[in-house]
């Protein structure tokens, strides 16, 4: 079968009981609404089965249940987020695409900042045009 490395574009997931056992699935799809793999994540200790790949090409992946909360962060907070299958090594990475360091953090804290900083001037040119109207309104009165 094929390698396959390709962009990761869409995701589903979806809980299941069967056979006793709980059990969440993951499916990664690309551009083309193509099924590239199928991660169950299941309650089971020990040794998973290894990675493999269907006759229609999709790979089919086992993780322990506590390793799903970090590949959902993974598909909603990175991107690019790709899908790598080595048919001749049998080995399959979910993984993001090179980024700089602290690109999107950095880039949320100053804008969190600035918005605070246009916040607090707004605030006090509204405040010293409340104070202005009230200093001239008591002029008015008072005839000056």
């Amino acid at each position: 079968m094929p390698n396959i490395s390709a962009t990761v574009t869409n995701y589903q997931y979806e809980f299941r009981a069967m056979d006793g056992e709980n059990a969440a699935f993951l499916y990664l799809f690309d551009a083309g609404n193509k099924l590239l793999c199928m991660a169950a994540f299941v309650e089971r200790t020990g040794v998973l089965p290894g990675p493999r790949q269907g006759l229609n090409g999709t790979v089919f992946l086992s993780f322990h249940r506590d390793d799903l909360q970090s590949v959902i962060d993974m598909l909603r907070n990175e991107k690019p987020v790709m899908f790598n299958w080595s048919a001749e090594n049998q080995s399959a990475q979910i993984t993001t695409g090179k980024e700089p360091v602290g690109e999107e953090e950095g880039r949320h804290i100053a804008s969190v900042f600035a918005a605070s900083k246009t916040a607090a001037r707004k605030s006090a040119a509204k405040t010293a045009g409340k104070k202005q109207r009230k200093t001239t309104k008591i002029n008015k009165s008072r005839g000056k």
